[in-house]
C-alpha cells in the first residue's frame, strides 16, 4: 500500500467548486482521487486529454453534459490549459449544479492566461507538503529539517536524496524548459542554487547577484517565477519605529526544506549546522504558512531586523490594528539548539519593553525536550509549539 494514501490530510473538502493550488509533488492529485472518487477525472498531464481540449476546448461542455446535478468534475493541472477556465465558467452559469475541483501548480500561468478564475465563485484552496500532524510520528522534526517534507520523500526514505535531486531537475525541466519561462536557462539554474544555499534568510539582490554571477534584473526575475510556480514565497520586514536601521528587506523561504538541499547541491555533503539552523527556521515558517492558510485565517506573518544590532524571527500578526486599538503580535525566535541559552530570549525582551501594547507575547521554538517560562517567555520545544500551532492554541496561553 502506498503509505502516502494512508497518511490522513489536514484538507477538507470544500461545499463548492474550488481552484487547490499548491507545488509539484505535493499531493494534489493523489487527495482529490481519495476526497472525490466518483468524480470525473481529467488529467490534462494525459497528452491525449490534453491535445482535445487545446484544439476543442468546447469539448468540455459535451464531455460534462450526461452527469446528474450535484456531480463533481476534477481538472487536474489546469494551469496547462488556462483557456479550459473559461468554460468552466459557462457550465456553472448553466445553472447545472457541478461543481468543479481544480488544481494547478502556476498562479503565474492562471493570472496571465486565465481567464476569470470563476469570477470569484470558486473558492481558494491550497496544498503543502506534509505537515507536523500528518507526517508525525512516522517522520521526525530532524528529518523534516534535512529532507523536507514532499509525499514522496516521506513515503518512501531509502531513496530521499535521489528523489529530492530528481524534484528539482523536473522543475527545472518541465516547468521552465517547457513553458519557456527564461531565455537562457543556466543562470536560472545558478540563481536557483544560490537561492538554496540562502533559503530563510533576508533577500539581499545585490548579494546574490554576485554570489551566483548573473544580473541583478535576472536574479529579480528568477525570484519571481520561483514564487509565482508556488516554490518560494518572502516574509515581509515589519516597521515598528523603536530603533533606527530597521531593516526593510524581506526574508525568502523555499516552500520545502528538502528541495532547498537539493536545488542548493547539498544531497552528497552533510549539511553544515549553520545551513540546518536555517532550515529548522524554514520548516517552522513552513507549518506556520500552512496552518495560516488552511484554517482560512490568513494572518500577516512578518520578521523584524535591525542592521547591525538584533532581529527577531517571525511576528505573527492576531489582531490587526484599528481606530481605536494598536495591532498585536507574537513575537516568535527560532532556534536549532537543544538546550535553552537565555541570549536567545534578548530580542524578545526588547519588543516587548519597547512595543508593549502591540508584542503581547514572545515565545522561543528549540530543538531541546524541556518547557520554560523566563520573564514571561515561552520556551518551547518544536513539538509542543507545532501541537499549539495546528489546534489553535498559540494565541491563548495554557493553563
Amino acid at each position: 500500500m502506498d503509505r502516502r494514501a494512508s497518511i490522513e490530510r489536514i484538507n477538507r473538502l470544500p461545499e463548492k467548486s474550488f481552484l487547490l493550488l499548491g507545488p509539484r509533488g505535493t499531493g494534489k492529485s493523489t487527495w482529490l482521487r481519495a476526497v472525490l472518487p466518483e468524480a470525473l477525472f481529467i488529467d490534462l498531464l494525459d497528452s491525449a486529454r490534453y491535445l482535445q481540449f487545446s484544439r476543442n476546448p468546447s469539448d468540455l461542455v459535451d464531455l460534462v453534459a450526461p452527469l446528474p446535478p450535484g456531480s463533481w468534475v476534477v481538472i487536474d493541472e489546469i494551469q496547462r490549459l488556462p483557456m479550459l477556465l473559461n468554460e468552466v465558467h459557462r457550465i456553472y452559469e448553466s445553472g447545472r449544479g457541478i461543481h468543479f475541483a481544480l488544481s494547478g501548480s502556476s498562479a503565474r500561468k492562471l493570472r496571465r492566461e486565465g481567464a476569470n478564475l470563476l469570477a470569484g465563485r470558486a473558492l481558494q484552496e491550497w496544498m503543502f507538503p506534509f505537515l507536523y500532524p500528518e507526517y508525525a510520528p512516522g517522520w521526525t522534526i530532524a528529518e523534516a529539517c534535512e529532507w523536507g517534507t514532499l509525499p514522496l520523500v516521506v513515503s518512501d526514505p531509502q531513496h530521499r536524496a535521489r528523489t529530492l535531486t530528481a524534484y528539482v531537475e523536473m522543475y527545472i525541466r518541465e516547468e521552465i524548459r517547457a513553458e519557456a519561462l527564461v531565455r537562457n536557462l543556466d543562470p536560472f539554474v545558478r540563481v536557483l542554487q544560490v537561492a538554496g544555499l540562502y533559503n530563510a534568510q533576508i533577500l539581499n539582490i545585490e548579494n546574490l547577484a554576485r554570489e551566483s554571477g548573473v544580473k541583478r534584473t535576472t536574479v529579480e526575475r528568477s525570484i519571481q517565477i520561483l514564487e509565482d510556480t508556488l516554490l518560494a514565497t518572502r516574509v515581509p520586514a515589519i516597521k515598528l519605529g523603536i530603533r533606527t536601521k530597521e531593516t526593510l528587506h524581506p526574508k525568502f523561504f523555499l516552500f520545502d526544506t528538502g528541495v532547498a538541499r537539493a536545488a542548493a547541491g547539498l544531497m552528497v555533503d552533510f549539511p553544515d549546522p549553520v545551513w540546518k539552523g536555517f532550515a529548522f527556521e524554514a520548516l517552522i515558517h513552513h507549518e506556520i504558512r500552512a496552518h495560516e492558510a488552511l484554517s482560512t485565517r490568513n494572518r500577516p506573518l512578518f520578521h523584524y531586523a535591525v542592521s547591525g544590532s538584533f532581529d527577531v524571527d517571525f511576528l505573527l500578526e492576531t489582531r490587526p490594528k484599528t481606530l481605536s486599538a494598536p495591532r498585536e503580535l507574537i513575537a516568535i525566535e527560532v532556534k536549532s539548539g537543544e538546550r535553552f541559552k537565555p541570549a536567545w530570549t534578548s530580542g524578545l525582551k526588547i519588543l516587548r519593553e519597547e512595543c508593549p501594547e502591540s508584542v503581547r507575547r514572545g515565545m522561543v521554538v528549540y530543538q531541546g525536550t524541556d518547557h520554560l517560562v523566563m520573564d514571561g517567555i515561552d520556551i518551547l520545544p518544536a513539538g509542543m509549539f507545532l501541537d499549539r500551532l495546528h489546534s489553535d492554541r498559540l494565541v491563548v496561553a495554557e493553563e
